[in-house]
């Protein structure tokens, strides 16, 4: 890994990685899972399936990450957990028999796919028939940050820090336009394509 992605990373960590906190929940309530296996795809510091498992003993979250600098902050963030497991793994080639899981999510990491076939049809693979898959992007366009979605602290971040990270990591029209097509193409037969909070978000169902 490169000395600037290692840079990255850590201020990943120190930064959205904590302050995107009430975001994480509110995906996670969104994803509504109650029992199963649920994969987490590019997990980062591990924050979602903390949350998409956080007092749900019947869930089996994993999260995988290509970054061993994430992953070793994943497995410090989840502690003693037994029911969370954190892998180093890359998405094009996911270690998991096929329908394995009733749920996956991939939230503000698509936009650094340098496969995303590949990685879409390994998520469709590994998926049970009519298990769910969350795609998350933060929209360019957005304008505004919607109240309860930032954890701030003596006020910050500042919205100006917050949309700026928007702007240069998330998605436009015609970017979104193209997963749209490639996700249809993979085979998912029932799409539903929306906001929430922030972020264009798909529902996918295999």
């Amino acid at each position: 890994m490169s000395i600037r992605k290692r840079i990255s990373d850590r201020l990943y960590q120190v930064g959205p990685g904590r302050y995107y906190q009430p975001t994480y929940r509110r995906i996670a309530e969104a994803i509504g899972l109650e029992s199963g296996a649920f994969l987490d795809v590019g997990c980062g510091p591990g924050w979602l399936s903390l949350h998409v498992a956080a007092g749900k003993l019947d869930i089996d979250a994993v999260g995988i990450d290509h970054s061993e600098q994430m992953v070793a902050a994943a497995r410090k963030n989840k502690g003693n957990r037994l029911n969370i497991t954190i892998r180093e793994m890359k998405a094009e080639a996911i270690k998991f028999p096929e329908a394995t899981f009733d749920a996956a999510a991939a939230v503000q990491t698509a936009h650094h796919w340098e496969d995303p076939d590949a990685i879409l049809g390994e998520v469709f693979r590994v998926l049970k028939p009519g298990g769910r898959f969350f795609l998350y992007e933060a929209d360019k366009a957005c304008s505004e940050v919607p109240e309860g979605w930032i954890l701030r602290s003596a006020g910050w971040p500042p919205d100006a820090v917050v949309l700026s990270g928007w702007r240069r990591f998330g998605m436009n029209d015609d970017e979104w336009a193209d997963m749209e097509v490639r996700v249809r193409r993979v085979g998912f037969q029932h799409t539903v394509v929306d906001a929430h909070g922030f972020y264009r978000r798909m529902v996918l169902t295999k």
